[in-house]
């Protein structure tokens, strides 16, 4: 048992570190984009100039995956590449909290099984279950489909082996 609250224990200072990186993150992303915003003229005028144009090619090229319902092609194609890296950064924050999210999810976990050798109380099983489906559908909607099966696979057997184990132990 202690060997587990142990590990326990280094799993929740991992997820809490990665949880403040992603909080660092939103909040640089959401400077970037004000910045973008606010800079719309310089950085238009920037780009001007087709060198470098070119030479920024890779990163007005970039896949935005589930939100490239918005209007990316026409922001650009208006020359707003102010507000087109802005968006980005923006798309880029949202993902960052569903990954804050996930980390504050396991930190929890981790410290429950840490604290009490169980992940959740039973009242709680049902929670924890709905909230380990909606981070993997997020992750799949936000980061992409290997990163939603790893993290379905490893929620699911975190669930698997915590309810089993509160089960005997209760």
């Amino acid at each position: 048992m202690e060997k587990i609250k142990k590990s326990s224990n280094i799993a929740a200072n991992v997820a809490k570190v990665f949880r403040t990186f992603s909080i660092v993150g939103i909040v640089f992303s959401v400077i970037g984009a004000i910045c973008g915003f606010a800079m719309q003229g310089y950085i238009a005028q920037f780009y001007e100039n087709p060198d470098n144009l070119m030479a920024a090619q890779g990163s007005l090229e970039a896949d935005m995956g589930v939100f490239s319902f918005l209007p990316f092609e026409s922001i650009k194609a208006a020359g707003n590449y102010g507000v087109y890296f802005g968006l980005q950064l923006l798309c880029f924050a949202v993902s960052l909290c569903v990954f804050a999210y996930l980390f504050s999810v396991l930190k929890k976990v981790m410290e429950n099984i840490r604290d009490t050798g169980r992940a959740y109380a039973e009242a709680d099983a049902a929670k924890t279950r709905k909230s380990f489906i909606i981070i993997t559908v997020l992750l799949l909607f936000f980061s992409g489909l290997v990163e939603a099966v790893i993290t379905g696979i490893l929620f699911c057997g975190l669930y698997n082996v915590t309810a089993v184990s509160g089960q005997k132990a209760g």
